[in-house]
């Protein structure tokens, strides 16, 4: 086995003759990847038929990868693999930690991705110790030659991409060519589709998908925005202010973090927004729109409450197993009217649902302090909830006109 920064010369027993593509099946390439830019095509279809054209352009290519790290609260790094034999390419998310995992850390892909030069390694079929535990999976499946090679992004970053053949004669000079020469356009093509993708990704984690697809589209001005109808949710952890004076900062943002896991997960799952989180709350809608109905919307919500009081319930019983204080919240619903949109100032915005009914909704809230029930909602829920549930009267809320009556679920479990 050879293992050096770059392979130069002519790879014994293959003439350099033998590659079919010419300039012009190389300008071919690159043509279609300037014209791929301005299409919505998946980076696994460009890359798919960016090693195909490679493959009818004469490159012995049987496997090829692209590895790009990620600006994403929940993903390091994207893979994408293609196999000659298998058709198509597979995209594969890593997680925080793989960074630091035996296999990342003894991988050519943290060496390019540290900025080394290009890697190209011949496979020899005996034994013998490799530079790199993934030749030696290669070797195993048939694999002859591997070389791996920065695609550097225009912001700095370096993605890394590697091809394998199981041709006896492995890459050529002129198949090292061929590649580096269509490399640049493929990461012109690829970085446009990453910009995206972490816009949408970052826009998703911090202001929800729904609310993210809005601002992309063009919502983004002061005062832009439409009324919309829907369920609103409002949550509140009790005994924060206790809890923040005793427990070190590093615990209570465990705290927070394990807390508000289980509250988002069933809103999430289950159709809903999480707007915000304000210190220990979480203000949600369930939008009756995109063909949700309004009983829809409000099923959803307490369905969405119940599970996540479940949810709460599991975390106490870890707690409680270590000695720590169970954690209480309280749950209110609301359905109306509320303007959903940009409110702030001129160079800072949030996108958000004020009017009264948002009001109205912490008000209920409060209820639950006072009655201990764990969920509390509005008439216009108990209306379309679906489940049992009983009144706790007209009650009178500050800074709202009228009195409402609020209800609960029956038989319901305290939080």
């Amino acid at each position: 086995m050879n293992d050096f920064p770059e392979a130069g010369g002519r790879t014994p027993g293959r003439p350099e003759t033998s590659l079919c593509g010419s300039k012009t099946r190389r300008r071919a390439i690159v043509d279609w990847l300037l014209e791929e830019r301005l299409l919505a095509t998946r980076p696994t279809l460009i890359f798919d038929q960016f090693c195909r054209r490679l493959v009818e352009a004469g490159l012995p290519l049987d496997r090829a990868t692209f590895h790009s790290p990620q600006l994403h609260p929940q993903i390091r790094t994207t893979g994408i693999f293609w196999h000659r034999e298998a058709g198509g390419a597979q995209e594969i998310d890593g997680e925080h930690g793989i960074e630091v995992s035996p296999l990342y850390m003894s991988s050519p892909i943290r060496r390019i991705y540290e900025g080394s030069a290009a890697i190209h390694c011949r496979i020899e079929p005996g034994e013998g110790k490799r530079a790199f535990p993934i030749l030696e999976d290669l070797r195993s499946q048939g694999y002859r030659d591997y070389t791996i090679r920065p695609v550097p992004f225009s912001t700095g970053r370096i993605n890394a991409i590697s091809f394998a053949t199981k041709d006896p004669a492995g890459f050529s000079a002129a198949d090292i060519e061929l590649i580096d020469d269509v490399l640049p356009a493929l990461g012109a093509v690829l970085e446009l589709r990453h910009l995206l993708r972490t816009a949408r990704g970052l826009l998703d984690a911090y202001v929800g998908p729904r609310t993210g697809r809005k601002i992309l589209n063009g919502t983004i001005k002061r005062g832009d925005g439409e009324e919309i109808n829907a369920v609103l949710w409002y949550c509140d952890l009790r005994n924060f202010t206790r809890l923040s004076e005793q427990l070190p900062k590093e615990e209570l943002i465990a705290l927070l973090n394990a807390y508000f896991e289980q509250m988002a997960r069933p809103i999430e799952a289950r159709g809903g927004e999480i707007l915000k989180f304000i210190g220990d709350a979480i203000l949600a809608i369930f939008p009756i729109t995109d063909g949700m109905s309004p009983k829809q919307a409000c099923c959803a919500a307490i369905d969405a409450a119940l599970e996540a009081l479940e949810g709460l319930e599991r975390l106490n019983e870890g707690r409680k197993a270590k000695g720590e204080t169970p954690l209480r919240c309280g749950i209110a619903l609301h359905k109306d009217d509320v303007m959903y949109g940009n409110i702030g100032a001129p160079g800072r915005l949030d996108f958000t649902v004020i009017g009264p009914a948002v009001n109205l909704v912490t008000r209920i809230e409060d209820m639950t302090r006072e009655l201990d029930p764990p969920i509390v909602f509005s008439h216009k829920v108990a209306e379309r909830c679906g489940r049992p549930h009983h009144s706790l009267g007209r009650q009178a809320f500050k800074g709202i006109d009228g009195d409402w009556e609020v209800f609960t679920l029956a038989d319901e479990p305290k939080a």
